[in-house]
């Protein structure tokens, strides 16, 4: 206990010093956040890069935390391949949150789903102009006037209403065209692309029931530690229909074999189909 302790109190003075002197977090193994530089301020649309390897890797994952604070993370990239060499790992929307100290962390999974952490304090700017570390001018990278201006909202996720009210609500999800069907009746009341199982992660066939739903859940297996997934329904032992905040690749196989979607329509699904509703997935 007093071995961590005294850890711990040397990571925090590391963390002062870097962002004290600005430069960036990297750590002796090499892996760390290059840019933006610790302590630095950001305006409008902010590149991120990094070192991100380990010799058992198995994947690393970029949050922001919001004040700082790791029960306000908030998700921004994952990445399944190393990056061995000082790289872009994403590009985020800083005007997406409010002015003030924020904490970049890349997490780094390996072996066993442990994981190193390497930390970044920034600080977002976007009021009264100026410039981000990218170089991009906040009013050319959409940063608002001031604070009064947020960012817009998106569009709501629209089921058709004119399905027979008492028509059965089932699911339908058809794999070779990576598509998902909302059916009330004979009336199909919601469409959209999903991705399904990757190669050697096949998303079985057959015809299923949902028999639990979770608004966030982990999600855990030999290569992959997932919090926070959202909207889920599992229909079929660890398969489930649930929202996929880590890629935006839909339309095309990338998953564990669950049915990934994006997260607003995964919450409309969600609270458009109740417990025991019927699945068909076909090849």
């Amino acid at each position: 206990m007093r071995l961590m302790r005294i850890v711990a109190a040397a990571v925090a003075l590391l963390l002062v010093w870097i962002a004290a002197t600005g430069q960036p977090v990297q750590a002796q193994d090499g892996n760390g956040i290059i840019s933006p530089s610790a302590g630095a301020e950001v305006v409008g649309v902010v590149n991120v890069q990094g070192v991100a390897v380990h010799p058992t890797f198995r994947k690393w994952q970029l949050d922001l935390l919001v004040d700082g604070d790791d029960r306000q993370a908030h998700f921004l990239a994952l990445g399944e391949e190393p990056v061995v060499s000082p790289a872009l790992l994403t590009q985020f929307d800083s005007t997406l949150f409010h002015n003030g100290s924020h904490t970049l962390r890349l997490r780094v999974v390996y072996f066993g789903l442990n994981y190193n952490e390497y930390f970044a304090p920034v600080r977002i700017r976007n009021s009264g102009g100026g410039a981000a570390e990218t170089g991009v001018p906040a009013e050319a990278a959409g940063a608002p006037a001031d604070d009064s201006d947020a960012p817009a909202e998106p569009a709501p996720v629209a089921f058709r209403s004119d399905a027979p009210p008492d028509g059965k609500r089932w699911i339908e999800i058809d794999i070779s065209a990576q598509r998902l069907t909302a059916w009330q009746g004979d009336v199909p009341v919601f469409e959209t692309i999903v991705s399904t199982g990757k190669p050697g992660w096949r998303t079985l066939p057959g015809v299923f029931h949902v028999y639990r739903k979770y608004e966030s859940t982990r999600m855990t297996g030999a290569d992959y530690d997932t919090p926070d997934v959202p909207w889920t329904m599992y229909y079929s032992g660890g398969f489930a229909i649930h929202g996929a905040y880590w890629h935006n690749n839909f339309g095309t196989p990338v998953s564990h074999g669950c049915v990934n979607l994006r997260v607003p329509e995964a919450k409309a699904l969600f609270e458009w189909a109740p417990m025991d509703t019927e699945v068909v997935v076909k090849q």
